[in-house]
C-alpha cells in the first residue's frame, strides 16, 4: 500500500555494530519491551505510554498560493519568508497552485508530444540521442526518461522557466544573480526500479546553497505512478568533505547502495504529490529518490536547474536546450538566465566544478555502518 509518509526506523547501534531493535519481541521483560502503547505498573505508578509517544511527525506542511499572488507574480512577505525557512531548512516547499493552471496544462499537453517523438526516434540505448521532429535532445535508462525539450511555445514561457514565485524564493537564497544550467525532463515509466537513495549537483561543496531545483508536474505526478520520495531537513548540514573523509558514497542512483539505504532508514521519508499548477522547489542536496512505477500513467516532471554566480555543475548542458537564435527569442526575465552562454562579453562564465569522487565503501579499510 502506498503512503506518503515512512518514520525512521528506531534502532540503536553499539559502537559501530550491528543495528538492534529498539524493541525484542522474544523478550520475557514486558517492562523492557513495552510498546508505545502499554501501561506499566513501576513500584504503583502506573505510565500510559500511550501519552509518551517519543516521536511528533511534522506536518505535511504546503503553502497554497493565493489567486491574487498569482495576479501580481509576488508571493506575499509572509508567504515568501516561510517558503524561504522550509526551503532553507527543510530542504524542500511546494507551492500548490503556483503556476497558472493554463499554462501547466498547455506544457503537459505539449511535453507529450516531444515525448512520443522521442520514443518513435529512439535507436538502440545511446545516450545524449536527438529527436527526429522537436529536436529534443533525450536519453533513456531503466524506464527513466531525461529529455531536454527546446526553450521555444510553452517552454520558453516565463511561468515555466523563471516563475516569478519561485524566483523570489530563490533570490532569497542564491541571491540575484542566477543561471540555469540546464531544462529537462524527469519521466517515469512503468518498469522503472526503485533508485538508491542519492544527493546530487554538488550540494554540500560550501556552506552557502549554491544550487536549486524547480520541478514542474507535466501531468499528474501521485502515490500510483512513482512519486518522488524525500528525507525532509537538514540538507544544508551536509558537508561534503566529512562524507568524503568517512567514504560515504551519496552518489548512486540507479545501482544498489546498500550502505546508504541502511543509512536512510534512520530518517523519515515523505512521498510527494503533485498535480498540474503546483511547483516544487528543493534542495539537490535533499536525500531523494525515484521509486517504482506500477502504472500505466508516466510520472512526468520538468527539471530546471540553477545555479548561484560562480557556480556551476558538469551534469546537463544549456545548449540542449536552446541555440542563440532561440536565446534572442527570450522574454527578458528567461533570457537572463542563460546570457553567461550567450553574450560574448560575460567573462565570467563560471568554470565546470570538478566532481568528488567518492571512495568505495566497500574497500576492506572502509566498514559499511551496519556491521562490525
Amino acid at each position: 500500500m502506498n503512503t506518503t509518509e515512512t518514520r525512521g526506523s528506531g534502532v540503536a547501534v553499539a559502537g559501530m555494530g550491528v543495528p538492534q531493535d529498539s524493541t525484542d519481541p522474544d523478550d520475557d521483560n514486558p517492562q523492557e519491551n513495552a510498546g508505545p502503547h502499554c501501561h506499566l505498573d513501576l513500584g504503583g505508578i502506573t505510565i500510559d505510554h500511550s501519552l509518551m509517544d517519543a516521536e511528533t511527525p511534522g506536518q505535511n506542511f504546503e503553502i497554497t498560493i493565493s489567486e491574487k499572488e498569482r495576479e501580481q507574480g509576488a508571493l506575499f512577505p509572509e508567504t515568501l519568508r516561510l517558503a524561504t525557512l522550509l526551503v532553507h531548512t527543510r530542504g524542500y516547499v511546494i507551492l500548490r497552485g503556483g503556476m497558472p493552471i493554463g499554462v501547466a496544462h498547455e506544457a503537459a499537453e505539449r511535453f507529450r508530444q516531444i515525448h512520443a517523438d522521442c520514443m518513435a526516434s529512439r535507436e538502440g540505448d545511446g545516450w545524449w540521442q536527438v529527436a527526429r521532429d522537436t529536436r529534443a535532445v533525450f536519453w533513456e535508462r531503466n524506464h527513466r526518461w531525461r529529455i531536454f525539450p527546446k526553450l521555444a511555445e510553452v517552454f520558453a514561457n516565463p511561468w515555466v522557466i523563471a516563475n516569478p514565485l519561485a524566483m523570489e524564493v530563490l533570490g532569497e537564497l542564491l541571491g540575484s544573480e542566477i543561471h540555469c544550467k540546464f531544462v529537462s525532463s524527469d519521466t517515469c515509466m512503468k518498469g522503472t526500479t526503485l533508485q538508491s537513495p542519492h544527493r546530487e549537483m554538488g550540494g554540500g561543496n560550501t556552506w552557502e546553497a549554491q544550487s536549486f531545483i524547480v520541478n514542474v508536474p507535466l501531468g499528474v505526478c501521485g502515490l500510483h505512478n512513482g512519486p518522488l520520495e524525500v528525507w525532509p531537513g537538514g540538507s544544508h548540514l551536509w558537508r561534503n568533505e566529512l562524507l568524503r573523509r568517512l567514504q560515504v558514497n551519496d552518489d548512486v542512483q540507479d545501482g544498489r547502495n546498500a550502505e546508504f539505504e541502511w543509512f536512510a532508514t534512520l530518517f523519515p521519508s515523505r512521498k510527494v504529490e503533485l498535480h498540474p499548477g503546483d511547483v516544487l522547489i528543493r534542495d539537490p542536496g535533499l536525500m531523494h529518490r525515484g521509486t517504482v512505477n506500477e502504472s500505466d500513467d508516466p510520472r512526468s516532471m520538468l527539471t530546471v536547474c540553477y545555479f548561484r554566480d560562480g557556480f556551476v555543475h558538469d551534469y546537463g548542458s544549456p545548449e540542449h536546450n536552446l541555440d542563440r537564435a532561440l536565446w534572442v527569442k527570450l522574454e527578458p526575465s528567461v533570457k537572463r538566465l542563460f546570457s553567461y552562454v550567450f553574450e560574448g562579453s560575460n567573462a565570467a562564465k563560471p568554470a565546470p566544478a570538478a566532481a568528488a569522487t567518492p571512495q568505495n565503501v566497500n574497500t576492506p579499510a572502509v566498514s559499511p555502518l551496519w556491521e562490525d
